[in-house]
């Protein structure tokens, strides 16, 4: 592994693994100190709704500043959020509009930073490193995202709100100066990087141009609208299924919820492997998709009391675990096509649409599926999601077929290549 590589996964390390100690907190805290679910909904969106709106911006700015600068920026700018929160907490009681406030300021740096480390990769590693430095950037995802409620509950027990703000402060601070020692491989050749000539605005229309130019990208963007709606459905009815149909208990449900994050843990390192490098990308994803298509609609065996009670939780556990692996298997594919088929001087501005576009379709979701799990029966909804997946991956697929075909050949010439001089 590059020293390069290593310096920007730290980095990143320390910056989610801070930025998910003070979400968990924030919403702990709010919790608990108001009792209002309203509130509460508030942090959460202060969280996820400035990523939807600043993703596409965030990509323009990629490719017409410098990012090393940028990456550097954001980091240091969020821990400057936290020191004056911090600063401020030892001058009087923090509120809900603090918390708030800190976290729409850490989700704008957020989006910022992840935008351009994300457009950035292919040129902070080399391309064999490429799909490694993809599936390790998962890998720590998932390991913050375990680890970080566990640490954060621990602290929050034993220690002021105030002496736990000094954690995610150093976490920043060090993911600041990590990333200050980044070198990239290439130099900025982005028409933006070498001239302000173009409006900010006729940059942003130019990304959009660009993306749905390219017959692969504007098939995986329409495509992403349909499955991430229906995937944020599943997170909402897997609760219902599982906590008020099937009567699991917190601590049940928890465990079933960790098995998602076990597989995409596993299912990262995997591919961080040499041995398990991707060579048909678009093959891989669509095998990936039918395969999660299909495990959908298995919850609805246990609502219809296919599986024995005793065999519930083992059922639910193995069915999220292999769900998390696919889901990575999908992801990673989609990210090394985005990286290499795209034009360095539109990366940001494609990664940036593609993050909007995967995140626009979460508050639709979650509204449209909370409502109806009120009223429709939660196998219907279940169906309803399975037709959805089988119907956006055929049409991908369709749409798609000379490529993935496409991929095969260079396989086929060196099996054929390597016969003949054996």
């Amino acid at each position: 592994m590059s020293f390069n590589l290593k310096r920007v996964l730290f980095g990143k390390f320390c910056s989610l693994f801070a930025a998910s100690l003070f979400t968990f907190v924030a919403g702990l805290t709010v919790l608990r100190e108001t009792s209002s679910g309203f509130q509460f909904a508030l942090v959460l969106l202060a969280g996820s709704v400035p990523r939807i709106l600043l993703s596409p911006v965030a990509g323009v700015l990629a490719d017409r500043w410098n990012r090393k600068r940028i990456i550097v920026m954001t980091e240091s700018l969020s821990a400057l959020v936290l020191f004056v929160l911090l600063f401020y907490s030892l001058q009087a009681p923090l509120h809900t509009v603090h918390y708030i406030v800190a976290s729409v300021l850490l989700t704008i740096l957020s989006t910022f930073l992840s935008v351009t480390l994300s457009s950035s990769l292919p040129r902070l590693v080399e391309e064999e490193e490429l799909q490694r430095g993809n599936a390790l950037f998962s890998t720590i995802q998932s390991t913050s995202t375990i680890t970080a409620p566990l640490v954060a509950g621990l602290l929050i027990a034993a220690v002021s709100i105030t002496q736990f703000l000094v954690l995610p402060f150093l976490l920043f601070a060090s993911a600041a100066w990590w990333n200050s020692r980044l070198r990239f491989l290439a130099v900025d050749t982005s028409p933006s990087a070498t001239t302000d000539t173009q409006s900010f605005v006729s940059e942003f229309k130019e990304g959009y141009r660009y993306l749905f130019r390219q017959p692969v990208l504007t098939t995986l963007v329409l495509m992403a609208l349909v499955l991430n709606f229906f995937f944020v459905a599943f997170e909402i009815l897997l609760p219902i299924i599982l906590l008020d149909r099937l009567q699991f208990t917190p601590f049940r449900f928890g465990m079933v919820e960790s098995a998602l994050g076990a597989g995409l843990l596993v299912a990262s390192l995997l591919l961080a492997l040499p041995r398990f490098t991707v060579k048909r990308p678009l093959r891989t994803i669509f095998e990936s998709l039918f395969l999660i298509a299909s495990c959908y609609a298995l919850p609805a065996l246990a609502l219809l009391g296919y599986v024995p009670s005793a065999l519930l939780l083992p059922f639910f556990m193995i069915l999220l675990f292999i769900d998390g692996m696919l889901v990575l298997r999908m992801n990673i594919p989609l990210q090394l096509i985005v990286q290499k088929q795209t034009d360095p001087a539109y990366l940001g501005r494609v990664i940036g649409v593609l993050e909007s576009i995967a995140m626009a379709m979460m508050p639709i979701g979650t509204l449209l599926f909370g409502l109806l799990s009120d009223h429709v029966s939660i196998i219907v909804l279940l169906g309803l999601g399975t037709v959805g997946l089988f119907g956006a991956a055929s049409f991908g697929f369709l749409r798609l077929r000379k490529d993935i075909l496409s991929e095969s050949i260079p396989v086929a010439e060196a099996k054929n290549t390597s016969s003949l001089t054996s």
